[in-house]
């Protein structure tokens, strides 16, 4: 019964993509995010801690960060962005403004320092940087050889007061909280196609230097399937503590839930004690406190954490 589920998935998969190959214009995995919006706006998308957001949450939120970026950071159509930061929702909001602008995000790992760091920016022709505030040290220390590659920095949340390094911006919370959050233009994005790079993401540099993997919207779309082809539904609840630098945590994780339109339970990292543990306590209790269905797992992360 499950081999037959299995190879009637992957052909409605397969006749989907063709759908989409030849859609004009051209249905992205924002448009996919944005049909979700519209079909169940007060569903939950997004639980992070103790804040929680709906589709329609985050749709705004993402459309007033896209139009602070292009205010205040002069971010464009075709540009590079590199996102510098931990899992949390203003990940997820960023990703989706840079896509409503019809830019690349490139996602960079936040362990990396130094010459490994340098490499990223210069491999995949980053034109703005965003960091998180707690990696605005990391930032510094590369900060030179940044200004004379004309990538211009920007840190999140943090207030202008508080910035007084030459070179460093801010991208502050009230910047980006009076900005307007409705839709954006999508002729903004009208360059976009099927072969365009959605993503930059980067090997994990043990052989040498990180290596940048482009990845379309056409490998995107195929790698977002998995979801769908384990059987995931659309009221489940999935559990990622990957970091969404990762692909399994990005994009087998993040735009397979937006495929799926299911509900996304982000952790900044494993906590190991959540495992293991007898019914009732540890990992078994989350699961029954937030009705979890799916758990992305990788042995390697656990024995990080």
């Amino acid at each position: 019964m499950w081999d037959l589920r299995y190879t009637v998935t992957c052909i409605l998969l397969g006749l989907r993509m063709n759908r989409i190959k030849r859609s004009k214009p051209f249905y992205s995995m924002l448009d996919c995010f944005l049909d979700k919006v519209k079909k169940h706006p007060n569903k939950q998308f997004i639980v992070f801690e103790k804040s929680s957001y709906t589709y329609r949450d985050v749709d705004k939120q993402s459309n007033k960060l896209a139009r602070a970026l292009s205010q205040h950071a002069s971010v464009k159509e075709g540009d590079t962005v590199a996102l510098f930061m931990g899992n949390e929702p203003m990940y997820v909001f960023i990703w989706l403004a840079l896509a409503k602008l019809g830019c690349t995000a490139a996602l960079l790992n936040y362990n990396i320092r130094s010459k490994s760091l340098l490499h990223c920016f210069t491999c995949c022709g980053t034109n703005v940087l965003l960091a998180a505030s707690e990696l605005r040290g990391a930032v510094e220390e590369v900060l030179p050889t940044l200004r004379e590659q004309s990538v211009r920095v920007f840190v999140l949340g943090e207030e202008e007061e508080k910035c007084v390094t030459e070179g460093v911006n801010t991208l502050s919370s009230s910047r980006i909280q009076q900005a307007s959050d409705r839709p954006l233009d999508p002729q903004l994005r009208s360059k976009v196609t099927l072969k365009s790079p959605a993503l930059y993401i980067y090997t994990s540099g043990t052989t040498g230097l990180p290596k940048a993997a482009v990845i379309t919207y056409e490998r995107l779309y195929m790698a977002s399937s998995m979801q769908a082809i384990s059987g995931v539904a659309s009221d489940d609840v999935i559990y990622i503590y990957l970091p969404l630098y990762h692909t399994a945590g990005f994009i087998m994780g993040l735009t397979g839930a937006i495929e799926r339109g299911t509900l996304l339970y982000c952790m900044a990292q494993l906590v190991r004690v959540l495992f293991w543990q007898p019914p009732g306590r540890g990992f078994n209790s989350c699961m029954d406190n937030m009705h979890l269905m799916v758990v992305q797992y990788m042995g390697e992360r656990y024995e990080e954490v």
